[in-house]
C-alpha cells in the first residue's frame, strides 16, 4: 500500500508501439511495471520493453525560463484546456494549440514539454509532475483523480475556479493595503524632509539666541541631528534589521513564532484565520469532491495554508483521520477553527456531502474576509493619517515654542 504522504512513484522507461504502428519512447510514473503496462494500454501504446529506472537515471525536465507561474495564467489555461478537450480534442493536440498561443514565457516552455511527453505515451499527470515550478502538489492530486475517473475536462475547470478565487483574493489584499502603504511613505518622506531639511536651517536661528530651548525642541534638535549627521548609522542599523528579521522569519523556530503571535492578535489574527481558513476548506472540498483520498487530500490542502500554526494543526488533524478519528471531532480537538467549521463538517459527513459542507464553509469564510479586510482598512487609513499628522504636528509646535519664547523676551 503507497503511503498517502508519498507522491513519487517509480518511473518506468518504455520502448513501445503506438496506434499508428509509430516507435515511441517515454518515461512514465507507476506503482509497479504491470500498472505501467496497463496505463501505456489505456493510453493506446503498446510497450515493447519496459524496465524500472532509479531517480538519478529519469531525465530531468528542462526549465526554459525561471520563476513561478502566476496563478490568473495558469487558471486561463487550465480553463482553455478544458474547453478544449470538453470540444472533442485529444489530449496532445490540446497542448499543441495552447502551447502556440500561450504567452507567458515558462508556461509555455512547461506546456511545450508536456505536450512532447503525453505524445510519448506518458501520463498527463506525471508529465506535470517534472514541473514542479508550475503545478503544486493540490493541482497534481486533482489531475491524477481526474484522470482516473476519466472527467478530466471538468477537473480542470474546478482547477481554474479555485485558481482565479485564490488570485482574486490576493488582488483584494494587495488593493486593499496600497492607499495605506502610500500614506505611510508619503507621511515618513514629509518626516524626513521636515527633520533633515527644515529643521537644521531653523537650529542655527535658535542657536544664535543662546536662551534654553524647551525640551520638545531640544528633543526634535536632537532626532534632526542624528538623522542628518548619523544618516550611514541610521541606514546601517535599518539594513541590519531588516536582514535579521527576514533572517529571523525565514527560521522554523521563527517562522513558527511569528505565525503563532500573528494568529494571537486580535483583528489582524481573526483576518488570518478566515483567510486561511477559506483557502484550506476550499481546497479540500474541491479535491475530496474530485475522488482524492482523505489523507492525502489533507496532506496537500494544509500545504497551500501559509501560516504555520495553522498548517501544523492540520497536520495533527491529518494524524488524528488516519487513526481513525471523524474528521468533525479532529477539527474541533486542534482547538484551531472556530466550532462552525467542525459543525457543518459533522453535517457533511453523516449526510454524505462533506464536499457542499466544506464549500459552504469557504465561501462563509471568504465573505468573512471581505468584510473584515474593508472594515481593518476603513480604520487603517485614518489611524495612519492621525499619526502622521500628530508627528507633523509635534515637528511644528516644536519649532514655534522657541518663537513664542522669543517673543515673551522681548515684551
Amino acid at each position: 500500500m503507497v503511503h498517502p504522504g508519498c507522491f513519487q512513484m517509480p518511473q518506468y522507461r518504455y520502448h513501445a508501439k503506438n496506434l499508428q504502428a509509430q516507435v515511441v519512447d517515454g518515461v512514465l510514473e507507476a506503482e509497479s511495471a504491470t500498472a505501467a503496462i496497463s496505463r501505456l494500454n489505456q493510453l493506446g501504446v503498446y510497450p515493447l520493453t519496459i524496465a524500472e529506472v532509479s531517480a538519478a537515471q529519469a531525465p530531468p525536465a528542462r526549465v526554459a525560463a525561471s520563476g513561478r507561474v502566476p496563478s490568473r495564467q495558469l487558471a486561463h489555461i487550465s480553463r482553455q484546456l478544458a474547453d478544449l478537450l470538453g470540444g472533442g480534442l485529444s489530449l496532445f493536440r490540446a497542448l499543441s494549440l495552447l502551447d502556440d498561443q500561450t504567452e507567458h514565457a515558462l508556461l509555455r516552455a512547461v506546456i511545450s514539454e508536456v505536450a512532447e511527453a503525453v505524445r510519448d505515451g506518458q501520463a498527463f499527470s506525471d508529465a506535470l509532475g517534472r514541473h514542479p515550478e508550475a503545478f503544486s502538489p493540490m493541482y497534481l492530486s486533482m489531475i491524477r483523480a481526474g484522470e482516473a475517473g476519466g472527467d478530466l475536462d471538468a477537473v480542470l475547470v474546478r482547477l481554474a475556479e479555485l485558481l482565479e478565487s485564490e488570485s482574486e483574493l490576493r488582488s483584494r489584499i494587495t488593493a486593499a493595503l496600497v492607499y495605506p502603504a502610500v500614506v505611510l511613505a508619503i507621511g515618513v518622506a514629509t518626516v524626513v524632509v521636515l527633520l533633515t531639511y527644515v529643521v537644521p536651517k531653523l537650529t542655527i536661528l535658535f542657536t544664535e539666541t543662546g536662551q534654553l530651548l524647551p525640551l520638545p525642541t531640544r528633543i526634535l534638535l536632537g532626532i534632526s541631528q542624528l538623522l542628518s549627521q548619523g544618516w550611514w548609522l541610521c541606514l546601517a542599523a535599518l539594513v541590519a534589521g531588516g536582514w535579521s528579521l527576514r533572517r529571523f522569519s525565514r527560521s522554523p523556530a521563527g517562522r513558527a513564532a511569528l505565525d503563532a503571535m500573528l494568529v494571537r492578535v486580535p483583528v489582524s489574527g481573526r483576518l488570518v484565520r478566515k483567510i486561511q481558513t477559506a483557502r484550506f476548506t476550499r481546497n479540500l472540498g474541491a479535491m475530496v469532491g474530485q475522488g482524492v483520498p482523505m489523507l492525502q487530500a489533507l496532506e496537500v490542502s494544509g500545504s497551500t495554508v501559509s501560516n504555520s500554526t495553522l498548517r501544523q494543526a492540520i497536520a495533527q488533524i491529518r494524524d488524528a483521520v488516519r487513526q481513525g478519528q471523524h474528521l468533525a471531532g479532529a477539527l474541533a480537538a486542534s482547538r484551531q477553527f472556530p466550532a462552525f467549521v467542525s459543525n457543518m463538517v459533522a453535517v457533511g459527513e453523516e449526510s454524505g456531502t462533506l464536499e457542499t459542507a466544506l464549500l459552504k464553509i469557504a465561501s462563509s469564510y471568504e465573505r468573512d474576509s471581505d468584510r473584515a479586510l474593508r472594515i481593518f482598512t476603513t480604520v487603517l487609513e485614518p489611524l495612519l493619517i492621525v499619526v502622521v499628522g500628530l508627528v507633523v504636528m509635534f515637528i511644528v509646535i516644536s519649532m514655534l515654542l522657541p518663537i513664542f519664547q522669543l517673543g515673551l523676551v522681548a515684551q
